[in-house]
């Protein structure tokens, strides 16, 4: 009998894998351990929980044949060099979580531009009642850092409501989307010095880690909001942190952090030192963006039906 591993808080359909495979659902995994002592026996495995397959994890996974990750980033979650040295079959959902990222993104958007996050801590604190009138979406000039299936769908949204101050940049250009969306291509320290809002939607490896550095900071608005929805180690967190400090206007909103799961100690070990910040100037989520539950149940369908197409390919 194959065992498969299934990580993620979301609900497993009957009937979604043959008798001849048994389930095991990590639904809320609180440390590696708890996954590390189930490994050794699995030869299938889900990834739609929090956790990272480091080369620790991988060398345990002795048996571990296919690889499936609930989402896009297959890099953010896996060491996908070493899976792929050890013959691992790794795979993803990708284009799965569009709708639902693009909903989170344009809620995020409109939250942060409305002190949303300071007025909860001015609240509670009781030392202040922050009014300030918000900008609307549809007189924002927004900048885009990659422009895949994501940020397009933002950038039709934002159009569909009157927006017409879109720029982006991207490593190839998008002569239709220009054309239908009013986009313009710019490089990547003109944009953000001329944009109200970056949105970053754009896939994170060796190539874009820390492309969001000191001098592309340095000549942004003191006012910029920057929202990053992909991986945190696009923006280095040094230059982050100075640029954040200096702007006491400017806000970021990360949804993950450079530390993670059970590497995330919070605010008073952060080696970063960003989670110290006042919530008027960062906001740090644990990857809600595509927890949307019809997206997640979409899925982590497919990623079953690719466990299963890969153990047919065997046989």
């Amino acid at each position: 009998m194959r065992k498969v591993l299934v990580t993620g808080d979301f609900e497993i359909g009957d009937e979604i894998f043959p008798n001849d495979f048994e389930i095991i659902h990590i639904r809320c995994p609180v440390s590696e351990q708890e996954i590390l002592d189930i490994l050794p026996d699995v030869q299938d495995y889900i990834l739609g929980g929090p956790e990272y397959l480091s080369t620790q994890f991988l060398n345990v996974a002795t048996r571990l044949e296919n690889l499936v990750v609930m989402g896009t980033g297959i890099t953010s979650f896996v060491d996908l060099e070493y899976a792929t040295k050890k013959g691992i079959r790794v795979a993803n959902t990708p284009d799965m979580n569009v709708d639902a990222v693009a909903e989170f993104t344009l809620a995020m958007l409109t939250i942060c531009l409305a002190n949303v996050f300071e007025s909860i801590e001015r609240v509670k604190e009781g030392t202040g009642w922050v009014q300030t009138p918000r900008t609307s979406l549809a007189n924002l000039s927004v900048g885009f850092v990659g422009m895949g299936a994501i940020g397009c769908e933002i950038a039709r949204q934002l159009h569909s409501k009157g927006c017409m101050g879109l720029q982006y940049w991207s490593r190839t250009k998008k002569p239709d989307l220009e054309e239908s969306l009013g986009l313009q291509y710019n490089n990547l320290v003109q944009m953000v010095s001329s944009v109200d809002v970056l949105c970053v939607h754009l896939k994170g490896c060796a190539d874009t880690w820390g492309l969001i550095d000191e001098g592309v900071l340095k000549s942004a608005s003191p006012t910029l909001k920057i929202l990053n929805m992909s991986s945190p180690r696009i923006i280095c967190p040094t230059a982050l942190k100075g640029f954040l400090q200096a702007n006491t206007d400017a806000f970021c909103f990360i949804d993950g952090y450079y530390s993670e799961w059970v590497d995330n100690k919070g605010q008073y070990d952060d080696p970063y030192g960003l989670q110290s910040l006042s919530s008027k100037s960062l906001v740090v989520t644990s990857h809600l963006a595509a927890q949307e539950r019809e997206t997640v149940s979409r899925m982590f369908a497919q990623a079953a039906t690719r466990v299963l197409e890969f153990t047919r390919c065997k046989k």
